[in-house]
């Protein structure tokens, strides 16, 4: 199933949003904004692949501003009038948890500017993909990817604002001001690089569904159905991609234009193993400190409106209750989100496979055969997934998670109760 329900060989595009011409700028909305939130200070397509003077001052001075602000923030009133509970395991918890993700936006800067070299590869890599999927008039919908990153974006944004502000009203906020809008801004920020990296495993995941669709073109244009008239394979593909495709001069059905096809196949493949790869070592001891911070957030969330609704009830304490599981709900959908992205793209990596095998199976011709077969023997040893060392990012590691987070509060519950 397509995520999102959108089907890649159909353009998606729209008059009143402008018009966007590569990668660079279909990112530019959350990448330029968390720049703009001190997420990092990189941008995406840089002139060097060494750290500039400008880079690096500008992290130091973002280092310096946050250290002292989180000085100021622990030593000030402001934190403790915010997270109040009248369980002090859930008090105490919070107000560690919370900090957490001020402290973890300090080295945000620093890991971009250490994989400065793998961004740099992550952007040529999409650009030279990019540019064969145009020789084979697929359509690349930046549009379409530009308008999702900046939904996001404003969310990531607003999200943090309203509940700082609904907790303790606009009054507390103008009192405590710079406090409250730093700890905002760090929030978005730290919820920003999560998605910077969602959006670009939604890149790989639209990519790797480009190679399903040129791989059923080439078995398409190679089968004896095709070879009957182009009207057997309008009714087989009826998305404009295909029709363009089967009535260009070019791709006429023979040996050699097929074998051309899925070499070109197999390099966008390997493109991809390396994007993916690249992918993975930016943004995997960020995303694994995340899971495990939602997951304890998540529970002590749970936990505190379960006992503020059954058996210790508060109105003003369940309204904050309600409010801190707005909150790690939102940023309980970044980890999920990158394992949807991640197990999907698993699951076209074994579509991709299956539509080797079958293109194998019903091919006469030995030199396209054996290239099938050399395909298949790279994809063993190569393919596109999101692995942080530990462990392949998929579904299973969700329901792990869901299942330790039900013991865990069961527990909680339990201890709570008989005190």
């Amino acid at each position: 199933m397509d995520v999102f329900g959108f089907e890649n060989n159909r353009e998606y595009t729209v008059s009143w949003w402008p018009k966007i011409s590569d990668h660079i700028q279909a990112l530019s909305t959350i990448w330029n904004t968390s720049r703009a939130f001190g997420a990092f200070t990189v941008p995406f397509n840089p002139r060097t692949d060494k750290p500039t003077t400008i880079e690096l001052l500008s992290s130091t001075v973002l280092t310096a501003i946050r250290l002292y602000m989180i000085y100021v923030v622990f030593t000030t009133d402001s934190w403790d009038l915010m997270f109040t509970s009248s369980s002090q395991y859930v008090e105490k918890g919070m107000d560690i948890l919370l900090k957490i993700p001020i402290v973890l936006v300090v080295i945000f800067p620093w890991i971009f500017l250490l994989r400065k070299v793998q961004f740099i590869q992550i952007s040529y890599d999409i650009g030279v993909f990019d540019k064969q999927m145009l020789k084979y008039n697929h359509p690349l919908n930046y549009q379409f990817f530009h308008i999702f990153a900046t939904l996001f974006t404003i969310v990531n944004v607003v999200v943090p604002l309203i509940i700082l502000v609904a907790m303790r009203g606009v009054r507390f906020w103008m009192e405590h001001f710079i406090v409250l809008t730093f700890i905002g801004s760090s929030w978005s920020s730290g919820l920003m690089f999560n998605t910077v990296f969602n959006i670009l495993l939604y890149h790989i995941l639209y990519r790797v569904q480009v190679i399903n669709d040129l791989l059923r073109y080439a078995k398409c244009q190679f089968s004896k159905m095709t070879s009957r008239g182009n009207t057997t394979a309008n009714k087989k593909f009826p998305f404009l991609f295909f029709r363009k495709l089967l009535y260009q001069d070019r791709f006429q059905l023979d040996t050699a234009n097929t074998l051309a096809l899925i070499k070109t196949i197999m390099r966008l493949h390997d493109k991809l193993g390396d994007i993916a790869n690249n992918c993975s070592r930016c943004f995997a001891i960020t995303t694994v400190l995340t899971m495990i911070h939602v997951l304890v957030s998540q529970i002590l969330t749970t936990f505190a409106l379960i006992r503020v609704v059954f058996y210790h009830y508060d109105a003003i304490e369940l309204k904050d209750c309600i409010l801190y599981i707005i909150g790690t709900t939102t940023y309980c959908w970044m980890p999920i989100c990158t394992i949807w992205m991640a197990g999907d793209i698993k699951k076209r990596t074994i579509v991709t496979w299956k539509l080797i095998h079958r293109f194998i199976n019903t091919t006469d011709d030995i030199e396209v055969e054996d290239l099938l077969q050399q395909f298949s023997e790279q994809m063993n040893h190569r393919s596109p997934s999101i692995d942080f060392r530990f462990f392949d990012v998929d579904w299973p590691l969700l329901v792990k998670a869901c299942s330790e987070a039900a013991t865990y509060l069961i527990i909680m519950i339990q201890f709570d109760v008989k005190k």
